[in-house]
């Protein structure tokens, strides 16, 4: 089975506070902050806007969807879901099989003039719909876990989705401004069950964030 290392960014809060709930917030589709989700089809025909908008509306409803990065390198993540680097990336091993890749695109999706009358067509423009994005959003580098709301915790109207055998924590990132919480306690925890830890810093030569090798600057919960 193909796994592969995802991370979520939070601001540090958040962070303690999945760890130590271990769960992850699941965000209903309908709430997403990109109005063009799952509306990446040019419904400039009416005809095609007509069945969009029923599609659309069997995507949303009922669905959440949590969403990775694919690396923790980016300093635009850090800066916009990590209180400007003071935040935490956790990094979690998923089946390949039940992550979306989102595609980055330049222009909305044509859909040919027989989607509306082959299955075959229907499917793989469902497929296309589910995994794309408009091309600004290309430094998120997304992977999303896509989750029944039935399926999850709600908790204050929020939904959360547990850490289970297909989510599994595996590794804390610190961001280059993190401050210690004193959890020092739950770090060895974590330590004990295999969680590796990590501090970033930007790189000497570069635009990305690195791994701090210095022992002496390395943060902890």
């Amino acid at each position: 089975m193909d796994i592969v290392r995802v991370y979520k960014f939070y601001p540090a809060k958040w962070a303690l506070a999945a760890i130590k709930n271990q769960r992850l917030k699941v965000s209903p589709i309908g709430e997403l902050n990109d109005p063009f989700e799952y509306l990446s089809v040019d419904v400039g025909r009416r005809d095609v806007r007509k069945w969009m908008q029923k599609l659309h509306g069997l995507i949303v409803g009922g669905n959440g969807i949590i969403s990775f990065s694919r690396a923790w390198n980016e300093p635009l993540m850090w800066a916009h879901y990590a209180d400007n680097h003071k935040g935490i990336a956790l990094g979690f091993d998923i089946p390949k099989h039940m992550l979306f890749e989102i595609n980055y695109i330049e222009n909305r999706i044509k859909p040919t003039i027989e989607v509306d009358h082959s299955e075959q067509e229907m499917e793989e423009l469902l497929d296309l719909i589910l995994r794309s994005k408009h091309k600004n959003w290309e430094y998120e580098g997304e992977f999303r876990l896509l989750r029944n709301l039935k399926n999850c915790v709600k908790a204050d109207q929020l939904y959360f989705s547990k850490f289970n055998e297909v989510t599994l924590l595996k590794e804390v990132v610190f961001g280059d401004r993190y401050e210690s919480q004193r959890e020092l306690q739950l770090q060895k925890k974590l330590k004990n069950n295999g969680v590796d830890f990590t501090t970033a810093r930007p790189e000497f030569t570069g635009f990305k964030m690195t791994p701090q090798k210095l022992e002496s600057k390395r943060k902890n919960l």
